[in-house]
């Protein structure tokens, strides 16, 4: 993948406006050449990370009022998974749609993207859950995640191939040059699993390298995020285009994978430095404070394996995180230092 524009901004996906109309006003104030489309946490609990995909999941339901999303075992399971494969190998992907209580933010950011002048873009942004923290996030009623379920396993990676598949048609027709991330912040728990762990990272990247593949099958440019302090060496080795991570926070762990890095990067691959943070106290840096920041990693990472100017010209800038878990006011303090930084960094880091 080739960028268009060095240290671009984009966002990762909560967003927390209760009103969509609101939400797609920030993002595209904020974000002009990559806008992605927001998750509206607060609206309602079926925009959470783990509801929000689920949507005629075999085997899964959704309690609104108690904000859980579990595994149904009183359903009739095996024939909405015969289900789930029939719809799955038709020719439409309309079986996989989001519905508006799912994804308001959704229809509201193709509405505007219908009227919009698309000379001013680069890519358009899309999302969603990865398979390995939906299916460590959803649990049966003894608390056994639904990722030791084989069948169950297989139709949750099924059910979000066949949503990426429904967001990359959707999006292609009002633009061609598509990113969608795989949000999978579940993968810090994995750094240190043993040897020996049920949890096997081979399994980890076979599931996420399906959901990514899914995503390339589309033509779009597949990214994985992840906010905490994953195997970075893992990651690294995914099909991923992109690889987004909380720089402000994890950049020191990060460029310990300098060999993969290196890999990653001959390979076309692109670093995207969530170099503002998303923790209210965190706020205080200013954007020339994040700028030596990132510009001193940049540096340390910079050496005989990994071109300076490779590193610079694969480089997108996000937030470290969502937004959702902000109020309104710093989300959009933390869009505005995303703006700064940026500017700073195409003038500065060069």
């Amino acid at each position: 993948m080739k960028l268009k524009n060095h240290f671009e901004i984009t966002g990762i996906g909560s967003m927390p406006h209760e009103d969509e109309n609101t939400a797609c006003d920030v993002v595209f104030s904020g974000f002009r050449r990559i806008p992605f489309w927001p998750q509206l946490v607060n609206r309602s609990f079926l925009e959470n990370m783990t509801a929000q995909f689920t949507e005629r999941m075999p085997g899964v339901e959704t309690d609104i009022d108690g904000k859980k999303v579990s595994i149904n075992r009183k359903a009739d399971i095996k024939k909405d998974i015969e289900d789930l494969n029939v719809r799955y190998d038709s020719p439409s992907p309309e079986y996989f749609s989001f519905s508006e209580d799912y994804a308001a933010g959704f229809y509201e950011y193709i509405y505007r993207l219908r009227g919009r002048d698309s000379a001013s873009l680069d890519y358009l942004k899309g999302q969603i859950t990865g398979p390995v923290s939906l299916c460590f996030a959803v649990s049966d009623e003894d608390g056994i995640p639904l990722f030791f379920d084989r069948e169950l396993r297989e139709a949750a990676v099924k059910t979000l191939c066949g949503k990426v598949r429904w967001q990359a048609l959707k999006l292609k027709e009002i633009f061609k040059d598509i990113i969608i991330f795989v949000d999978e912040p579940s993968l810090a728990f994995f750094k240190h699993s043993a040897s020996d762990s049920k949890i096997k990272k081979e399994d980890i990247t076979l599931y996420l390298n399906r959901l990514l593949d899914a995503i390339h099958a589309e033509g779009c440019y597949a990214g994985i995020h992840c906010c905490g302090d994953a195997d970075w060496d893992l990651v690294l080795s995914t099909n991923t285009d992109i690889l987004s991570f909380d720089a402000y926070n994890y950049s020191p762990s990060f460029m310990k994978s300098r060999e993969k890095i290196s890999a990653f990067l001959k390979r076309d691959g692109i670093i995207s430095w969530g170099m503002v943070p998303t923790a209210a106290e965190a706020l205080k840096e200013s954007a020339e404070d994040l700028a030596q920041k990132l510009a001193s990693y940049i540096k340390e990472l910079s050496g005989p394996n990994i071109e300076r100017q490779r590193i610079i010209g694969s480089s997108l800038i996000t937030p470290s995180c969502g937004c959702g878990a902000l109020g309104r006011q710093g989300a959009e303090a933390v869009i505005k230092r995303c703006v700064r930084l940026s500017e700073i960094a195409k003038e500065d880091i060069v």
